[in-house]
């Protein structure tokens, strides 16, 4: 992300620099480009935050399965006692 700021800079000082459509037109491709690729890092962040959230959720519903069959384990049938 520092590359990208210190890059972004470095295409808007080119940009607000440009004489000529073609260097306009450049700096312009190359701020999209920037911009795209951004855009992409943060999709892949999110994809990779939901993939820890659903296993983090699956784990937790493991966990509260492995309670609830200690506990029926522990508590055994209604017949355990016999007077």
């Amino acid at each position: 992300m520092q590359s990208d700021t210190s890059k972004l800079a470095t295409l808007v000082k080119a940009s607000q620099g440009a004489s000529g459509n073609l260097q306009v037109s450049q700096a312009t491709n190359q701020l999209l480009a920037l911009s795209i690729k951004q855009q992409l890092q943060i999709e892949t962040m999110m994809a990779a935050q939901d993939r820890a959230d659903a296993l983090s959720e699956a784990n937790k519903a493991e966990s509260e399965e492995e309670g609830r069959a200690a506990l029926a384990t522990f508590l055994g049938s209604s017949n355990a006692y016999a007077p």
